[in-house]
């Protein structure tokens, strides 16, 4: 009958039904034994079909492969055994091992054992390949000595393929419905990678509109077309997949869900518990991650996902409330939620219910940030009179109540955002004349005016004003006193006459407009006078007092001296100078966190000016030293930052500006002429900053005006050596020791580290000893003995530690600086030869300073500024042993990471941590630190952000910058900043290309400019006051904008009263004209 049934057609496109047959029992010995040479160890050779290798065992079972062979003799097709090939003399490895992701280096039991010639290094190898340790890896390394260089391995551009594709993991999937044999000693090391089927179950019929395990599917399936998919074996399960059921599978055991359950049975027992409530909407994030993958960002479902939740429980908790203070609080925290989710409208809505007039500070700043942030209701003038009736409601409350120093420092903040969006918008003339009036008010009030009435001051410093004599900050300066007492007016200053701006050679009518303006608010920088050339085409140069009344707060002569309003006013503005803050009694306060505000931190706009080159060699073959000049620094004053060189980490950047320049001369002429001695060692620092050459004269009219300042004699002594002249700074430092000044230890603690920062460990000892000593004499011996180390080690110990028990943090910080120092050197006691060694006892100094910081923090003094002082002091130190010998990277990154897991916003901590790093993972540390201690909900910095972009900067892409650049914006540290808004700007612009595909074509050019567009009006939409923000338009982006995108963004800068110099329409007049003239 086999005969007479139709031939089935064959078609090429058609795929044959595999035959299933069973097993036969009549095989061969020798092909027995041949199936069982998988179990010997050997790896099968080419060839050869997989096939089950346990065919002895009594249990044994069989793969389909294994039912495909035992089919009947005439069915089984013939077996050929190819003959062993020759094993090759290599073998081309296209795929890799991918353990070497996993360990971190090679197999060791392949790589070839390498001769070595002495020190680690190959023989016959060329320069400075070595073979060194990083643990117990042993890995190539390319430096002169142990430390320096780094890995061959530590390229990650040779990873990141890797990096970048998704991998699969699979595990053994186990027989849950089956009982488990027992396995004899011998098959301990055997693991089945068959189906679990007994031996003589049926075969089950297969459905053809199935699709097997490793088989595309068949063309008779309703499947559809085959899709490309990874092969997963029938015994193996995606961990994955394996992971995500086992998270979902979590019970009320894990630590967050048990507190979330904590947390709800108490918000329902006690719903009056505002901190459970909070918690309770806080741990909604966590309890989120907790199934989610191990990706950082949320899609942005997720996000208004878990927005909605939180929404949900703060509406749920507010009737519950009734005290002001507790709905604030709740209220707060629903408005930040409720403006992932809600509308505009409806956001707007629910900000109208509030009374601004009786609010907490917190909340009016929010609403502020949100009527800033709003383009489509934006307005210059409506957000300047917000500013102006919180500084009146502000004036009239410090008048009327004792909470004087809460309220000044409210007052000094509003009033720094003030000019801060005053001049961002354009009108920098008004901003910088409203803190020169300020000022003035504050420091040079005169003395008789104690008991007068408001109005008359008011009416005095009018005339003062109105004099257009020099006021603060300005050459010849004496003050609003001054003026009061003379009997005569001071002569008025003469007219200055401002750059004409030349429009460059372009036949772009915004490009050329652009360079005009940008000249234009460049003379605007400073308030003008009447008698000044060009004022009459500008009314906004000239600032009469009616411009400044509204913003002047004025304050009583009482308020107005407290010492802590003073330095709260003068930091503030030096932050609106765009300067870093140099008060110590700031930390933890208002004023000090306005450093950490988004709206006043400027240095995010130099990142595109970051060294993109990673921590490798130099062509010498030494270790590149740290980025020390990297936009974003963070970390505190000291006379070690404000006067560093080149060789660390400088607290003052080369700034030109006309604000640094204000902040300069208002620094010196409160310090000499107005009797303000705070600022003295803070005007010599800047001084030297903006002219090194001149920090004599400086320090000679400082020294002048307040001789028994101990710190300015410490400033003037490492000015000098920063400036090469250590003859000078000895000479200094031994003139002051003489003297009877208070805390000379800071002296001698200075004396000696510059002695051991240029390599005299003998005589850096001999100052500490003499820093220990009570009479303290200033002819001490340049080498120290035995006994006069162990006697100094006592004093030193004892010191600061009575000190850090009586609650001297500051004192006993110095000791312990001098101590840690003092060990350091130890190995030198006794030695009065010269030594070549310049690397002294590191483990004993790091454990002296470990010590120190743990009982300060245990006394509750871990957060100081005193002690982030002294943990950069170590962090020095640290770096100094490292680059004058051998080292090992490993624990410098174990020290700085203890550093970093105290103050994880210190950009020295993270810069060292970073650059010691020699790893070749792929999951690089310092991502992984960042990620675990510096970008966290709680140390969320705007520094912190710059150095996480920077540091993709230089080990990463483009795309991991855009990342990076996409993850702080979206931050509340830094949403409305506008520098950083700049940056991203100004890098999607430049990497406009590579962010894009790389496309050549005119339809990748248009979308590549579409993109970088899109990033601009999203920084406008946020930061919509700033005017520079605005520009980029017809600077950075002029190629790419349209005229008509260009005259829209014009348009809008206008209608939003926005400050502009050059009326664009007259411009393009003249220009049409000169255009035409030139042609003709």
């Amino acid at each position: 009958m086999d005969s007479k049934k139709p031939a089935v057609p064959r078609f090429a496109s058609f795929k044959p039904k595999a035959e299933v047959s069973t097993e036969s029992t009549s095989r061969s010995d020798d092909q027995r034994n041949y199936d069982r040479k998988g179990d010997d160890g050997h790896a099968e050779r080419p060839g050869l079909g997989t096939h089950c290798k346990n065919h002895s065992k009594p249990h044994s079972h069989h793969t389909r492969h294994d039912r495909w062979r035992s089919g009947s003799p005439d069915r089984r097709p013939p077996r050929q055994i190819a003959a062993p090939a020759e094993d090759p003399l290599y073998v081309v490895d296209k795929r890799g091992d991918p353990l070497i992701v996993r360990y971190g280096s090679n197999d060791r039991s392949k790589v070839p054992a390498y001769r070595r010639s002495g020190s680690g290094r190959v023989l016959g190898g060329q320069g400075r390949l070595r073979l060194t340790h990083d643990g117990s890896k042993e890995i190539f390394s390319l430096g002169d000595r142990l430390g320096e260089g780094m890995s061959a391995f530590r390229d990650r551009a040779l990873l990141s393929r890797a990096s970048r594709k998704k991998t699969q993991v699979f595990r053994l999937r186990p027989g849950s419905d089956q009982e488990q044999p027992q396995i004899s000693q011998d098959e301990v090391d055997f693991i089945p990678l068959s189906g679990q089927h007994h031996h003589h179950s049926p075969e089950p019929k297969e459905d053809i509109y199935a699709i097997s395990g490793d088989e595309d599917p068949n063309y008779r399936s309703i499947k559809g077309k085959a899709k490309p998919r990874d092969f997963v074996d029938s015994d193996l399960e995606s961990a994955d997949t394996s992971d995500s059921e086992a998270a979902g599978d979590l019970d009320s055991s894990h630590p967050v869900r048990h507190r979330s359950i904590e947390l709800s049975r108490r918000v329902k027992e006690h719903p009056e518990d505002i901190e459970a409530w909070l918690e309770l909407v806080d741990i909604q994030g966590d309890l989120l991650s907790l199934n989610a993958d191990a990706r950082q960002d949320m899609a942005d479902d997720e996000v208004k996902g878990l927005a909605s939740m939180k929404v949900a429980l703060l509406e749920e908790a507010l009737p519950h409330f009734k005290d002001k203070p507790d709905r604030e609080r709740l209220f707060l925290t629903l408005m930040r939620e409720g403006s992932r989710v809600w509308s505009s409208k409806a956001l707007a809505k629910r900000w109208a219910e509030v009374n601004f007039n009786d609010c907490s500070f917190a909340l009016w700043k929010a609403h502020l940030n949100h009527e800033l942030s709003n383009m489509a209701t934006f307005a210059y003038g409506r957000l300047k009179q917000i500013h102006v009736e919180r500084l009146r409601l502000l004036t009239q409350r410090v008048s009327s109540t004792v909470l004087l120093l809460r309220l000044c420092d409210e007052l000094v903040y509003t009033f720094l955002r003030t000019t801060f969006f005053i001049r961002d918008a354009g009108y920098s003339e008004l901003a910088v004349a409203a803190w020169q009036a300020l000022l003035e008010l504050t420091f040079a009030h005169p003395a008789e005016e104690g008991d007068t009435n408001p109005a008359d001051v008011m009416s005095s410093f009018q005339d003062f004003w109105e004099s257009e004599v020099p006021r603060i900050g300005e050459q010849g300066a004496q003050g609003w006193r001054k003026f009061v007492e003379a009997e005569e007016m001071a002569d008025l200053p003469e007219g200055k006459t401002d750059t004409v701006a030349q429009p460059p050679e372009t036949r772009d009518v915004y490009k050329a407009w652009a360079a005009v303006e940008t000249q234009r608010s460049r003379n605007a920088a400073l308030p003008a006078r009447t008698l000044d050339e060009g004022t009459e085409d500008d009314p906004f140069r000239v600032v009469m007092f009616a411009d400044l009344e509204p913003l002047l707060p004025w304050l009583p002569s009482a308020v107005a001296d407290i010492a802590q309003y003073k330095a709260s006013l003068l930091n503030a503005f030096l932050l609106f100078c765009r300067l870093p803050l140099p008060s110590d009694s700031t930390r933890g306060g208002r004023i000090y966190d306005m450093s950490h505000d988004p709206f006043f931190y400027h240095d995010s706009k130099n990142l595109n000016k970051t060294n993109s080159s990673p921590h490798g060699d130099t062509e010498g073959g030494k270790k590149q030293p740290p980025r020390f000049t990297d936009p974003g620094q963070k970390f505190a004053a000291s006379a070690d930052t404000i006067f560093s060189g080149s060789d660390w980490f400088q607290f003052f950047r080369n700034d030109t500006s006309a604000e640094s320049d204000l902040a300069l001369a208002v620094a010196m002429q409160l310090s000499t002429e107005f009797g303000y001695e705070p600022i003295a060692e803070y005007s010599m620092s800047l001084a030297r900053s903006k002219k090194p050459a001149a920090v004599r004269k400086t320090a000679k009219a400082l020294l002048k005006k307040w001789p028994n300042n101990t710190l300015l004699y410490n400033a003037y002594a490492v000015a000098e050596w920063r400036n090469g002249n250590s003859d000078v700074a000895r000479s200094v430092l031994s003139s002051a020791t003489a003297q009877n000044l208070p805390n000379k230890e800071r002296l001698w603690a200075t004396w000696a580290w510059l002695e051991f920062e240029g390599g005299d460990m003998q005589t850096a000892l001999a100052r500490c000893i003499a820093a220990s000593q009570s009479d303290q004499p200033s002819g001490v011996d340049t080498v120290a003995t035995y006994s006069q180390l162990m006697k100094a080690k006592q004093t030193l110990s004892t010191r600061h530690g009575f000190l850090l028990s009586s609650g001297n943090i500051q004192q006993a910080a110095l000791f312990a600086e001098i101590a840690s120092l003092l060990e350091y050197t130890a190995p030198f006691a006794g030695s009065t030869a010269a030594t070549a060694s310049r690397q002294g006892d590191i483990q004993t100094a790091m454990t002296s300073i470990h010590v120190f910081t743990s009982e300060a923090a245990a006394r509750g003094h871990g957060s100081s500024i005193h002690v982030e002082r002294y943990l950069q002091f170590a962090a020095h130190l640290l770096y100094l042993h490292a680059i004058r010998g051998a080292f090992q990277p490993r624990y410098l990154r174990n020290q700085t990471e203890k550093f970093i897991t105290l103050f994880p916003t210190n950009t020295i901590f993270l810069s060292l941590f970073a650059w010691a790093d020699t790893s070749i993972l792929i999951n690089d540390p310092v991502r992984t630190l960042l990620h675990t201690h510096v970008l966290t909900k709680t140390n969320d910095h705007i520094s912190g952000r710059l150095f996480a972009i920077g540091h993709e900067m230089h080990v990463g892409s483009v795309h991991s910058v855009r990342t990076a650049f996409e993850r702080s914006l979206d931050s509340d540290a830094c949403r409305s900043n506008v520098g950083l808004w700049l940056s991203y700007v100004r890098f999607c612009a430049r990497h406009k290309k590579e962010l894009g595909g790389g496309g050549s074509s005119s339809s990748s050019n248009d979308s590549n400019s579409a993109k970088v567009k899109d990033v601009f009006y999203r920084a406008l939409g946020a930061c919509p006051w700033s005017k520079w923000l605005a520009m980029e338009a017809f600077t950075t982006l002029v190629r790419e904008m349209e005229s008509s995108e260009l005259r829209a963004v014009w348009n809008t800068m206008v209608a939003k009263g926005i400050r502009v110099c050059v009326d664009l329409e007259e411009f393009g007049e003249q220009w049409r004209k000169r255009v035409s003239g030139h042609n003709g």
